[in-house]
C-alpha cells in the first residue's frame, strides 16, 4: 500500500472531497492544486520523513544505549553503525519483521515528496497553457485493446 499510494494519485484513483473544486474554472483548479501540493503536500512528506528516518535509524541502525552502560561502553556503541534487525515484536504470532515497516515509512514519504514536486510542475505547466492542456501531462495507465468496453466506469 504504501508503495502504491503515489501510482494511485497520478492515476486518479484517490478518493478526493470536491467542495469547491469542481464549482472552479480550469485554471483556479490548477492554482488549488499548486497550493496543495505547495502547503499540504511537501511539508507533510518532509515531516514524515524526517520522523520516518529518525524511527529508522533509531531503532535499526544505531545500536540501543543502555544507563547501565560505562561511558566507554556507551562510546564504543555511538561508533558501531550496523544493521539491527533484531527489534522488539509485540506480535503474538511471532512476527518480527517490523524493520520493513520502517523502510517502507521512508520509501513511502520519499515517493509523496518527489510526486509532490512533478504534481506542482504539472499542475503549473497547465495552468500556464490553458484549458487546452488539461491531461495533456497526465501519463494515465490503460487497460489494453479492448479498452473502449470499461469506457466510463473508471
Amino acid at each position: 500500500m504504501a508503495l502504491c499510494c503515489t501510482y494511485a494519485f497520478v492515476q486518479g484513483s484517490h478518493v478526493r472531497v470536491d467542495l469547491f473544486y469542481a464549482a472552479v474554472k480550469f485554471r483556479t483548479k490548477r492554482v488549488i492544486d499548486m497550493f496543495g501540493s505547495l502547503i499540504f503536500m511537501l511539508p507533510m512528506a518532509t515531516l514524515t520523513w524526517m520522523y520516518g528516518w529518525y524511527f529508522m535509524w533509531r531503532h535499526l541502525i544505531t545500536p540501543k544505549p543502555s544507563a547501565s552502560d560505562s561511558l566507554e561502553r556507551l562510546i564504543t556503541k555511538s561508533r558501531a553503525v550496523r544493521w539491527n534487525v533484531e527489534t522488539i515484536g509485540f506480535s503474538p504470532n511471532g512476527f518480527n519483521g517490523y524493520f520493513l515497516f520502517k523502510i517502507l515509512l521512508v520509501c513511502f514519504a520519499g515517493m509523496v515528496f518527489l510526486h509532490g514536486i512533478a504534481f506542482f510542475y504539472r499542475s503549473y505547466l497547465e495552468w500556464k497553457e490553458g484549458p487546452a492542456s488539461e491531461g495533456k501531462y497526465l501519463n494515465k495507465d490503460s487497460l489494453g485493446e479492448g479498452e473502449e468496453a470499461y469506457e466510463g466506469t473508471h
